[in-house]
């Protein structure tokens, strides 16, 4: 976060931004905390059970992370697993591989039904993952080959379901009953 900090601080004619806020808690307790304050969300290369939440996925952590993202706030989540590299994760993840249909399907309408519409799904190569400018980022770009997932997604209009109190899963009511 001291790197990303260090760069938001840069003028704006050099890549800063004008307020940053770097958190590091759990999605339901920020969007809890914080309400809809987040124009532009990133998840660069979760792992444990974050990366299960973006990839199985979890939709009440998608409902969650709705909840902390401002109107047309945008989101985007680069996410890997390896089924060889990463096979001691598999029962915790509760999954073994990710198919490219899962990534495209299965993701896509899940996130859909959390309030994002899914601007782009692109595998992404492992030279491209230096951009990302983390230590983890540079140790996959140089390792063994594996597919790389990028998902770019746009923040929708809630209906009203998800704010009425109806137990929709993107509701406290909601969120309740699933546990």
């Amino acid at each position: 976060m001291l790197y990303t900090a260090a760069c938001a601080a840069r003028k704006v004619s050099r890549g800063g931004v004008r307020s940053l806020l770097c958190i590091a808690e759990p999605a339901e307790t920020l969007a809890d905390e914080l309400g809809a304050i987040a124009n532009r969300v990133t998840v660069i290369l979760p792992w444990g059970s974050l990366l299960r939440a973006v990839a199985l996925p979890d939709i009440s952590f998608l409902c969650d992370l709705r909840r902390l993202c401002a109107s047309d706030a945008t989101v985007e989540i680069v996410f890997s697993y390896d089924e060889r590299s990463d096979a001691g994760q598999q029962y915790r993840l509760g999954f073994a591989s990710l198919q490219e249909s899962h990534v495209r399907t299965v993701l896509a309408e899940t996130y859909e039904r959390a309030g994002f519409r899914v601007t782009s799904i692109e595998a992404i190569s492992q030279p491209d993952l230096r951009l990302y400018q983390t230590t983890w980022a540079t140790r996959l770009a140089f390792g063994r080959p594996r597919e790389i997932w990028r998902l770019r997604l746009i923040t929708t209009t809630l209906d009203n379901a998800e704010h009425d109190g109806s137990g929709s899963p993107g509701s406290p009511q909601g969120r309740q009953h699933q546990r």
